[in-house]
Protein backbone atom coordinates (compact mmCIF):
# COMPACT_ATOMS: atom_id res chain seq x y z
CA UNK A 1 0.00 0.00 0.00
CA UNK A 2 1.04 3.12 -1.34
CA UNK A 3 0.35 6.39 0.93
CA UNK A 4 -1.07 9.72 -0.63
CA UNK A 5 1.43 12.37 -0.24
CA UNK A 6 -0.49 15.12 0.15
CA UNK A 7 -3.56 13.89 2.82
CA UNK A 8 -1.76 10.20 4.00
CA UNK A 9 -4.33 8.52 2.72
CA UNK A 10 -4.02 5.13 0.41
CA UNK A 11 -3.53 5.50 -3.09
CA UNK A 12 -5.48 3.15 -5.43
CA UNK A 13 -5.27 2.36 -9.33
CA UNK A 14 -8.15 4.71 -11.64
CA UNK A 15 -9.07 4.56 -14.68
CA UNK A 16 -10.18 7.57 -17.18
CA UNK A 17 -10.56 6.33 -21.02
CA UNK A 18 -7.79 4.08 -21.69
CA UNK A 19 -5.62 5.73 -19.21
CA UNK A 20 -4.62 3.88 -16.05
CA UNK A 21 -3.04 6.08 -12.62
CA UNK A 22 -2.79 6.03 -9.44
CA UNK A 23 -5.47 8.63 -7.55
CA UNK A 24 -5.83 9.27 -4.08
CA UNK A 25 -8.65 7.24 -2.66
CA UNK A 26 -10.04 10.44 -0.78
CA UNK A 27 -10.69 12.19 -3.98
CA UNK A 28 -12.52 14.48 -4.41
CA UNK A 29 -11.46 16.43 -0.91
CA UNK A 30 -7.85 15.60 -2.78
CA UNK A 31 -7.07 15.22 -6.15
CA UNK A 32 -3.37 13.79 -6.09
CA UNK A 33 -2.90 11.62 -8.77
CA UNK A 34 0.35 9.64 -10.67
CA UNK A 35 0.57 8.27 -13.79
CA UNK A 36 1.60 4.44 -13.66
CA UNK A 37 3.98 4.87 -16.26
CA UNK A 38 6.00 6.58 -14.20
CA UNK A 39 6.47 3.90 -11.71
CA UNK A 40 7.50 1.36 -14.74
CA UNK A 41 9.59 3.14 -16.56
CA UNK A 42 13.28 2.10 -15.66
CA UNK A 43 16.84 3.32 -16.84
CA UNK A 44 17.70 0.95 -19.82
CA UNK A 45 20.06 -2.46 -18.61
CA UNK A 46 22.56 -3.66 -20.62
CA UNK A 47 22.14 -7.42 -21.22
CA UNK A 48 25.41 -8.42 -22.48
CA UNK A 49 24.40 -9.78 -25.82
CA UNK A 50 25.18 -8.37 -29.41
CA UNK A 51 22.54 -6.78 -31.35
CA UNK A 52 21.27 -9.59 -34.80
CA UNK A 53 20.89 -6.38 -36.93
CA UNK A 54 24.78 -4.01 -36.16
CA UNK A 55 26.26 -5.93 -33.38
CA UNK A 56 25.45 -3.26 -30.68
CA UNK A 57 25.06 -4.37 -27.48
CA UNK A 58 21.16 -5.33 -26.38
CA UNK A 59 19.44 -3.82 -23.46
CA UNK A 60 16.29 -4.01 -21.42
CA UNK A 61 14.26 -1.08 -21.75
CA UNK A 62 10.44 0.40 -20.79
CA UNK A 63 8.26 1.67 -23.58
CA UNK A 64 4.70 2.85 -23.55
CA UNK A 65 3.36 -0.99 -23.64
CA UNK A 66 5.46 -2.18 -21.30
CA UNK A 67 9.26 -3.74 -20.76
CA UNK A 68 11.02 -4.83 -24.44
CA UNK A 69 14.59 -6.02 -25.47
CA UNK A 70 15.73 -3.57 -27.88
CA UNK A 71 19.12 -2.74 -29.86
CA UNK A 72 21.07 0.29 -27.70
CA UNK A 73 21.91 2.16 -30.97
CA UNK A 74 18.71 2.96 -31.26
CA UNK A 75 17.23 5.46 -33.54
CA UNK A 76 20.41 4.03 -36.14
CA UNK A 77 18.98 0.34 -35.38
CA UNK A 78 15.56 -0.13 -34.43
CA UNK A 79 15.59 -3.94 -33.39
CA UNK A 80 13.44 -5.15 -31.38
CA UNK A 81 13.31 -8.83 -29.76
CA UNK A 82 10.39 -10.83 -30.12
CA UNK A 83 9.41 -14.06 -27.58
CA UNK A 84 9.94 -17.01 -29.96
CA UNK A 85 7.35 -19.08 -28.12
CA UNK A 86 4.82 -16.61 -28.66
CA UNK A 87 5.56 -16.20 -32.60
CA UNK A 88 5.51 -19.96 -33.06
CA UNK A 89 2.51 -20.48 -30.49
CA UNK A 90 0.34 -18.05 -31.65
CA UNK A 91 1.11 -16.94 -35.42
CA UNK A 92 -0.22 -18.26 -38.80
CA UNK A 93 1.74 -18.11 -41.86
CA UNK A 94 1.09 -14.82 -43.65
CA UNK A 95 -0.90 -15.48 -47.02
CA UNK A 96 0.58 -12.64 -49.06
CA UNK A 97 4.15 -13.91 -47.78
CA UNK A 98 3.46 -17.02 -49.06
CA UNK A 99 2.91 -16.30 -52.25
CA UNK A 100 5.85 -13.94 -52.28
CA UNK A 101 7.94 -17.16 -51.38
CA UNK A 102 8.79 -15.01 -48.16
CA UNK A 103 8.19 -16.60 -44.61
CA UNK A 104 6.51 -13.93 -42.98
CA UNK A 105 3.94 -14.80 -40.12
CA UNK A 106 0.91 -12.97 -38.64
CA UNK A 107 0.97 -12.17 -35.30
CA UNK A 108 -0.79 -10.23 -32.51
CA UNK A 109 0.10 -6.80 -32.14
CA UNK A 110 -1.10 -3.47 -30.08
CA UNK A 111 -1.60 -0.31 -31.79
CA UNK A 112 -1.00 3.56 -30.34
CA UNK A 113 -4.60 2.94 -28.92
CA UNK A 114 -3.71 -0.38 -26.86
CA UNK A 115 -6.24 -2.03 -29.25
CA UNK A 116 -4.92 -4.97 -30.35
CA UNK A 117 -4.56 -6.36 -34.04
CA UNK A 118 -3.27 -8.92 -36.29
CA UNK A 119 -0.17 -8.36 -38.86
CA UNK A 120 2.79 -9.78 -40.71
CA UNK A 121 5.36 -9.58 -38.75
CA UNK A 122 7.49 -8.66 -42.34
CA UNK A 123 6.10 -5.62 -42.21
CA UNK A 124 7.35 -2.77 -44.12
CA UNK A 125 7.97 -5.43 -46.61
CA UNK A 126 4.60 -6.96 -46.50
CA UNK A 127 1.32 -4.92 -44.74
CA UNK A 128 -0.92 -7.68 -44.42
CA UNK A 129 -3.32 -7.21 -41.29
CA UNK A 130 -6.35 -8.55 -40.31
CA UNK A 131 -8.65 -6.90 -36.91
CA UNK A 132 -9.84 -10.51 -35.42
CA UNK A 133 -7.26 -13.34 -34.54
CA UNK A 134 -6.46 -15.65 -37.58
CA UNK A 135 -7.22 -19.67 -37.37
CA UNK A 136 -4.84 -21.62 -39.79
CA UNK A 137 -8.11 -23.25 -41.93
CA UNK A 138 -9.13 -22.54 -45.59
CA UNK A 139 -11.99 -20.93 -46.17
CA UNK A 140 -14.57 -23.75 -47.68
CA UNK A 141 -16.13 -20.82 -50.05
CA UNK A 142 -13.26 -18.76 -51.36
CA UNK A 143 -10.32 -21.13 -50.66
CA UNK A 144 -8.58 -18.41 -48.85
CA UNK A 145 -5.61 -19.75 -46.30
CA UNK A 146 -7.11 -18.72 -43.27
CA UNK A 147 -10.06 -17.52 -41.58
CA UNK A 148 -10.64 -15.18 -38.20
CA UNK A 149 -11.77 -16.39 -35.44
CA UNK A 150 -14.66 -13.53 -34.73
CA UNK A 151 -16.69 -13.45 -31.04
CA UNK A 152 -20.45 -11.75 -30.97
CA UNK A 153 -23.30 -12.58 -28.90
CA UNK A 154 -22.09 -14.84 -26.56
CA UNK A 155 -20.79 -17.13 -29.81
CA UNK A 156 -17.80 -17.56 -31.92
CA UNK A 157 -17.67 -18.06 -35.42
CA UNK A 158 -14.90 -18.53 -38.00
CA UNK A 159 -15.11 -15.87 -40.73
CA UNK A 160 -13.33 -15.54 -43.86
CA UNK A 161 -11.17 -12.03 -43.73
CA UNK A 162 -12.09 -11.42 -47.87
CA UNK A 163 -13.92 -8.91 -48.53
CA UNK A 164 -15.62 -10.34 -51.37
CA UNK A 165 -16.72 -13.39 -49.90
CA UNK A 166 -19.28 -13.97 -46.97
CA UNK A 167 -18.43 -16.87 -45.38
CA UNK A 168 -19.34 -17.42 -41.55
CA UNK A 169 -19.39 -20.67 -39.67
CA UNK A 170 -22.21 -21.79 -37.80
CA UNK A 171 -21.17 -20.92 -34.03
CA UNK A 172 -18.42 -22.84 -32.52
Amino acid sequence: MQACPKCGRELVVKHKGQQSFLGCSGYPSCEYSQGLREQSEIEPENLGVPCPQCGNELQLKSGRFGLFVGCSDYPHCDFIAEDPTQREQDSVPCPECEKAGREGRVVAKTGRSGKQFFSCDQFPKCDFSLPLPPVKQDCPECGFSLLMRKRSQGSERLVCPQKHCDYRSKPL
